[in-house]
């Protein structure tokens, strides 16, 4: 790969809460290492590129996601072929309940999703706008931001699909879990934004997207002590052992 492309959705719509850091940590990580790097942002009514190394949705209210809704459906069938063929895909979420299967807003309306994650969000009246710590299946900790009303459940096809881990300290999918995982697809309701607080998540997706091991550098090693830092206030607030 001569250069690494990284496909970002909706930035104007979709970018509350911090999400385009996500983004920018992506590219400077990759280029730390020495690749290369190339932002395409994707609005509505735009042409995707032919192909794209990594997909990045951010977040925002329910008049962003009913002003992107359109577009999303017409690029639903790409997206689901770049999910099948392991291109890493992270949305955050009001994006990820677009590219789940349906969201159900408050008054009952059910908008139509994008399939890449098997998911139903049911849209309340309360928030939950809290910090969150999170237990990884392999023992490890990511912390972030909540600010959202959804109650998110697995479908009945969600074969493959697991919750990106338990949830320490906060809401989460409502049912002491916290996102979905599939295959190289992550959605999460985490902010902070949350690839910077969580590194690891970060180069879980430009692995994947490489394919190959990323050795760490001076830049990432001084900036991950700085998100270690910041997990670990987090978890002090929240009086939880990490």
């Amino acid at each position: 790969m001569t250069v690494l492309r990284i496909l970002h959705l909706y930035p104007r719509e979709l970018g509350i809460n911090g999400d385009a850091g996500n983004v920018l940590a992506l590219a400077e990580r990759a280029r730390w290492r020495g690749v290369d790097v190339d932002i395409v942002s994707h609005a509505p009514g735009a042409e995707l590129p032919a192909s794209a190394d990594i997909v990045h949705i951010g977040s925002g209210p329910l008049s962003s996601q009913r002003a992107v809704a359109g577009d999303v459906a017409l690029i639903a069938p790409r997206l689901r072929q770049w999910r099948d063929a392991g291109v890493p895909i992270l949305a955050i979420a009001g994006g990820w309940q677009l590219l789940g299967e349906e969201i159900v807003t408050p008054d009952g309306e059910t908008l139509a999703g994008a399939g890449v994650f098997p998911t139903r969000a049911v849209l309340g009246t309360r928030r939950h706008v809290a910090e969150v710590v999170v237990r990884m299946p392999d023992g490890g900790t990511l912390a972030g931001f909540e600010n959202h009303s959804a109650t998110t459940t697995f479908t009945a096809d969600a074969a493959g699909a697991a919750p990106l881990g338990d949830v320490v300290s906060g809401f989460g999918n409502g049912d002491k879990t916290e996102g979905v995982v599939l295959g190289g697809a992550i959605g999460t309701h985490l902010h902070g934004p949350v690839l910077p607080m969580n590194p690891v998540l970060a180069d879980r997706m430009l692995q994947t997207a490489l394919r190959g091991e990323l050795p760490p550098v001076a830049q990432t090693e001084r900036v991950d002590r700085y998100a270690a830092n910041a997990r670990r206030a987090i978890a002090a607030r929240l009086s939880v052992a990490i």
